[in-house]
Order: C-alpha cells, then sequence, then structure tokens
C-alpha cells in the first residue's frame, strides 16, 4: 500500500479490531461474554499475542521489550496504529510508548488521573508508569510510537542535548527516579505533525531500505516540532521545577563530559562540594554518580562499537579507560557480552 493508500484506508477496520470489536460489544452482558470466552480459541488468541483480560495468559505482568520489538536489532522503533476496541487494561512497560490522537478522542489513565485527549493531543509514558488508553469507536485513530531506552540515547543523542522540556522529560527518566510519570503536548492547530505521523506509520508497514533510517528521521523532526510550536500547551505532574532542572544539569554535564570527569569537576561546576554533590545526584536521580557514569560510558561504548570501526582498544580509551582489560570486564558485566561479541552479535 503507497502513503496515499495509508491515508484513504486509516480507517479501516483490521483483524484483530474486528476481533476486539465483538470482544468489547460481548462484554456487555454477561451472557454474551460468557457465549464468547467459551467460543474463544486460546492458542489462536495467544499466538496473536491478543489481550484478554479473562485469559490470565495474555497478560504479561509487564509488557518488556521483547513485546514489541526484536531485541536483535538494537535500532529499533515500533509505529503502529492502537488496536480500536482493545481491552484498557492498566499495564506498564520497559519502553516509552507515545500515543498521537490523529484523529477523535481518547482516554489515558495514568497512576490514577483520568485524561481525554483529542485530536493532536500527544502522550508521552515513560517505563514503569502504570497506565491504559482506551480507544472505543471507529472514528478516531490513535498513533503509538514505541522507544526503547537504549534508542532513545543512542539514535537520538543530537536531540536529547539540546535544553528543552522533552529532552528534559527524556533524561530525566533515563536516569533519574522521582521524574514526571508522563508529558502531554495540546498540538491540536500544528498542521505539520499529522503527515509525519502517519509518514513513520507507512515506512514502519512497509519495511523497505532505509525505513529505520527513514522513520528515525522523521521522529526526530517531530519531536523538535513539537517543542518548537507547542511549548504553551505542555501538561505534566506538579514537581519541584527545582528538582527537575537540576537532575537535568546534572545529568546532562556527566554525559557531556564522561570521559575525564571526576566529582570534584561536577563540585566546581555547580559551585558545591564533593560531598554534596555526591547526595545530590543520589536524591535527585536515585543512583550514585559511579552508577550514572558507568551506564553512560558503557551506551557510548555499545554505540562506537556498532557504528564505528574502532579497536576495542580505542573504545576503552574513548570511554574514559586507561587500562582495556578493565575497560572490557565492565562491558560484560554491564551488556552480558564482550565488546567483540557485542560487536559480532549486532552486525550479523
Amino acid at each position: 500500500m503507497d502513503f496515499k493508500g495509508l491515508k484513504e484506508h486509516i480507517y479501516d477496520l483490521n483483524e484483530d479490531e474486528l476481533f476486539y470489536k465483538k470482544y468489547y460489544y460481548a462484554r456487555q452482558q454477561k451472557y454474551s461474554l460468557e457465549e464468547f470466552l467459551a467460543k474463544l480459541d486460546k492458542e489462536e488468541v495467544i499466538k496473536r499475542k491478543l489481550i484478554i483480560p479473562e485469559v490470565k495468559e495474555t497478560i504479561p505482568p509487564k509488557f518488556l521489550d521483547s513485546f514489541v520489538f526484536d531485541l536483535n536489532d538494537i535500532n529499533s522503533i515500533t509505529v503502529l496504529r492502537h488496536n480500536r476496541y482493545s481491552p484498557d487494561i492498566i499495564h506498564s512497560h520497559t519502553f516509552f510508548e507515545l500515543a498521537y490522537v490523529y484523529e477523535g478522542k481518547c482516554i489515558e489513565k495514568i497512576n490514577g488521573k483520568t485524561f481525554e485527549l483529542h485530536n493532536g493531543d500527544i502522550c508521552i509514558i515513560p517505563p514503569d508508569v502504570e497506565h491504559s488508553i482506551g480507544v472505543f469507536d471507529d472514528n478516531t485513530i490513535v498513533i503509538n510510537v514505541m522507544l526503547r531506552k537504549d534508542t532513545l540515547q543512542n539514535v537520538f543523542n543530537s536531540f536529547l542535548l539540546t535544553s528543552n522540556k522533552l529532552s528534559t522529560f527524556f533524561l530525566n527518566n533515563i536516569y533519574g527516579s522521582k521524574a514526571s510519570d508522563y508529558i502531554i503536548f495540546h498540538t491540536g492547530a500544528d498542521l505539520a505533525l499529522p503527515d509525519g505521523f502517519l509518514w513513520a506509520l507507512w515506512e514502519y508497514n512497509n519495511n523497505q531500505e532505509y525505513s529505520f533510517q527513514c522513520i528515525s528521521s522523521t521522529m526526530t523532526l517531530i519531536f523538535y516540532l513539537i517543542v518548537r510550536n507547542n511549548k504553551d500547551s505542555i501538561e505534566t505532574p506538579h514537581y519541584s521545577k527545582r528538582n527537575d532542572e537540576l537532575r537535568n544539569n546534572l545529568i546532562t554535564f556527566i554525559r557531556n563530559n564522561y570521559q575525564d570527569i571526576s566529582l570534584d569537576s561536577i563540585a566546581e561546576e555547580f559551585d558545591y562540594t564533593p560531598e554534596y554533590i555526591s547526595k545530590l545526584i543520589k536524591e535527585t536521580t536515585g543512583l550514585t554518580y559511579s552508577e550514572i557514569l558507568l551506564r553512560i560510558r558503557m551506551e557510548k561504548a555499545a554505540e562506537l562499537l556498532v557504528n564505528t570501526n574502532m579497536s576495542v582498544y580505542s573504545i576503552a580509551y574513548q570511554t574514559g579507560y586507561e587500562a582495556t582489560e578493565h575497560f572490557i570486564r565492565q562491558f560484560k558485566k554491564y551488556s552480558g557480552y564482550t565488546p567483540t561479541q557485542y560487536r559480532k552479535k549486532n552486525l550479523l
């Protein structure tokens, strides 16, 4: 199907939606639900990854990366049209989920709060936050974009280095605790976004050569358009602005100086003692300085292993390790693979 065809048929119910619509109306009465469940082919339901609350085997305790991504592909972005009539179960996941209301309205429940989202609204949920989304009419279209943490860090690094509310939201939820559990942009009047999301969906469905590059470039453009054109439409939970900004500034400084950084250099930058900086990092991020630094260095090493021909020795030096053997031990402890094994695995 070409892009024009996608726009013309975007409202067509797919096979899963037809199934969910029957299930949705069957749940309106006890007898009809019992009849529906009695005829259900559980093996087929599980095979298709359909969600049926009455069938416990279909509800994972948490939606892991493996549920929506190919774990053998480090460049993973999943773009789907949200299945209308699917059960709005409370769940959490290990990835970031973006919901864009292309048309109509839906109900998003986040940690006990209920939001009605309309045309142009964008809601982003970070990992480990309990939420649900309900779409229960034929004329609503919601496009979901799922992003793994490592994809955000590696593919969208240039965006994360810019200072704005969305990059702050991403960074604080990648490296910190007590961060915002959602961010909503009300972009209804922004006419640049609908075709962008449709294009990303079309690329994902067709999976042609360079599809990932097209999707990631499109999403980068969308991110910049969101923060440039919709600064005054942001909705987030109430939080301590000072703590949120401080956490972001600390993380950004460490990310920008990870090669030769120290607690002393951070303390000098923020005009605190090293002891107080160490306490601040732990309080605002939930991680120690050493834990954050290790994570940033390992992420950079993984990126260099896959995207360059640099030697393991050079990558060790580039990421702040003078002893290659120590770097190899740290990388294996972090990823489960030696640097050489990781490179071979991700270049298949």
